[in-house]
């Protein structure tokens, strides 16, 4: 797979998810090693406000985990990872 159809077929997953885009981008943020509302606003361009806003949300809804309550720290639970692979099941699949 080329780089644009992965990024087409990427973007237009993404497009086509019920998730609020804010809520999308923090998830990926997290799924990406940001764990903390700070770094992903830097990432993302919202307040860290809203990232922490979008975290208390994304925590109820059980898709993120605090594992850090001083620092604010999050994790992707089994649901936030399942969600997050869902945005990319076009890849092929290869066998072992």
């Amino acid at each position: 797979m080329k780089a644009i159809d992965f990024a087409c077929r990427l973007l237009a997953r993404l497009a086509a998810d019920e998730m609020p885009d804010a809520s999308r981008r923090v998830l990926l943020a997290v799924a990406a090693g940001l764990p903390e509302a700070p770094d992903i606003a830097r990432q993302t361009g919202m307040t860290p406000a809203a990232c922490t806003q979008i975290l208390s949300r994304l925590r109820k809804q059980g898709f993120v985990l605090c594992n850090d309550p001083i620092h604010g720290g999050h994790v992707l639970t089994a649901c936030g990872k399942a969600k997050v692979a869902g945005f990319f099941d076009f890849m092929p699949r290869r066998h072992a």
